[in-house]
């Protein structure tokens, strides 16, 4: 079963200031190709939100007190401890938890600085140049993965129009669930730019909230 446990993300989106180039809803924008989002991509810092300082209540643990009622069936097995009835986690075990979704938000987070995107049919790789790499594949299917150093993800992607959508979960036993979406834009008078969202759409972390984080990336001149 899954324990009640509130985890705290505190991640809201910022005002966008600066004299870098915006988008405008004035540029007519092309048929949709999926292949748009293909290329070079450099963050625009003046316009992208920025997580880091954000991020400090991830894993915190705002619901003790709650683990003895949502588990206080014992186990049927010797001295009740078997997780058949729901025993609750040690504090280690919280620890251990904790860790790891912050691990794991900061990795889902964390916006590259540049990042390469190619396509081979419905699979999206997207490079980032510290290295990561991350695979999207558009068919709606549930894909495990990793994120930070060892929480186990399970992404879920397609197409909605023109925006390329990613439902991420992790597979903890603190419900943590979020949204990303790419979505390429024209902008005038230079060139076009890719905008990518994160929205925390449920689960312990959003605290009934739809938190969000807006990276916005330039297409590198070719």
């Amino acid at each position: 079963m899954r324990f009640t446990l509130t985890v705290v993300v505190a991640v809201a989106l910022s005002g966008v200031f600066g004299d870098a180039r915006v988008l405008s809803s004035d540029v007519a924008q092309p048929d949709f190709s999926p292949t748009s989002l293909e290329g070079v991509w450099v963050l625009n810092a003046d316009l992208s939100d920025e997580p880091r300082a954000r991020l400090e209540g991830v894993g915190e643990d705002r619901g003790r007190g709650r683990g003895r009622g949502a588990a206080g069936r014992r186990g049927s097995g010797p001295g009740g401890r078997g997780r058949v009835g729901g025993r609750p986690p040690t504090r280690e075990e919280l620890a251990r938890l904790r860790q790891g979704i912050q691990e794991a938000v900061r990795d889902l987070m964390t916006a590259p600085r540049r990042m390469t995107i190619v396509m081979i049919e419905n699979e999206i790789v997207a490079t980032y140049d510290d290295g990561r790499v991350i695979r999207l594949v558009s068919d709606d299917q549930a894909h495990k993965g990793i994120a930070g150093t060892s929480m186990q993800v399970t992404r879920r992607t397609r197409w909605e129009n023109e925006k390329l959508v990613t439902d991420i979960s992790l597979d903890s036993r603190i419900e943590v669930r979020l949204e990303q979406t790419y979505e390429v834009r024209l902008t005038d008078p230079e060139g076009k730019q890719l905008i990518v969202t994160s929205r925390f759409v449920g689960g312990r972390a959003s605290n009934g909230d739809r938190r969000e984080l807006r990276r916005v990336y330039d297409a590198e001149p070719s």
